[in-house]
């Protein structure tokens, strides 16, 4: 279980270095969860932080900032999505220069459409950090400019709606999620969505729990919204849910433009270290022979 962290989202530091020059930051990793369509985001407002961009070099240095939505399908997290479009997005500003050894803010400010096809989305926005002037380097005795620059990947998802069946995905699930309390979890709770076959050809589904990759390497918090007032809540990924989910069966067939109804129950043992915990967050994949690049997720998050 990951550290308590209060803000709106979880980050992770990164940097990358180039022949020694160096362009940074904070966050590089960060997730805003259950937006609803019609919202813009203001990041300095909502999580309480803007964009940092820490200037570790010994001259003033103008950084770019712009947004890229074109990882290849396989490098996406399951059940997320490139960011839809980027003209949704604005930097402010859209360029800074940083003094030497110091930090830059730049505040991310993002609008979803208000439409209810925009429910039940996960979707990774690319947010790009690059110097503008190239910086003298040298190596071997030859000396050359380079253009460092770093990319961070903002995780952004939309509330679950439970009609809302996203048909541009091969894999539809709605709802996306759902918010149980923890006694809840303690008593036993099954909860049920469905999976929408929007391919033209049948699959097999594999339903199993995912634990999202354990960045051993970052210093990572997280935190999550509520589907009410949307402030942020306090919930950790649940790293041993393969103990606490339970399934019918792991396998289901869907036909083509077909969809089928899961049903997962939740049973969290009743000890003390459970009842402390901020509340958990489970994640099950839902995964069509084999193609992570059409697979599907559906969260859990229990609150107290």
């Amino acid at each position: 279980i990951m550290r308590n962290f209060t803000t709106v989202a979880f980050i992770v530091f990164l940097a990358s270095f180039a022949f020694g020059a160096s362009v940074g930051m904070v966050p590089a990793l960060v997730s805003f969860d259950f937006l609803p369509p019609g919202y813009t985001f203001d990041m300095q407002k909502k999580a309480g932080t803007p964009i940092l961009i820490p200037n570790e070099n010994d001259f003033p240095v103008k950084y770019t900032i712009s947004f890229e939505a074109n990882k290849s399908p396989d490098e996406l997290l399951p059940g997320y999505e490139n960011f839809p479009d980027v003209g949704w997005c604005k930097a402010i500003p859209e360029s800074i220069t940083v003094m030497a050894n110091d930090t830059g803010k730049v505040n991310l400010v993002f609008t979803i459409p208000k439409d209810d096809k925009e429910l039940n989305r996960s979707w990774e926005l690319g947010v790009i950090v690059q110097a503008k002037q190239g910086l003298q380097m040298k190596t071997g005795g030859v000396s050359f400019g380079v253009f460092p620059s770093v990319r961070g990947s903002y995780l952004i998802s939309t509330l679950p709606g439970a009609k809302t069946n996203p048909k541009d995905k091969p894999t539809g699930i709605a709802p996306m999620a759902e918010f149980i309390k923890l006694d809840e979890a303690i008593a036993g709770k099954e909860l049920s969505f469905k999976i929408y076959n929007n391919d033209t050809v049948g699959h097999d589904y594999t339903i199993e729990p995912y634990e999202f990759p354990n960045f051993d390497w970052f210093d990572v918090r997280l935190s999550i919204q509520t589907t009410g007032d949307n402030e942020p809540g306090k919930i950790d990924w649940l790293k041993v849910s393969k103990g606490f989910l339970f399934f019918k069966k792991n396998v289901i067939h869907i036909d083509a433009n077909q969809s089928a109804e899961w049903s997962v129950n939740v049973n969290l043992p009743n000890k003390k270290e459970i009842r402390d915990a901020k509340g958990f967050d489970f994640v099950v994949k839902i995964l069509p022979d084999g193609n992570k690049a059409h697979s599907g997720i559906f969260r859990i998050v229990i609150q107290k």
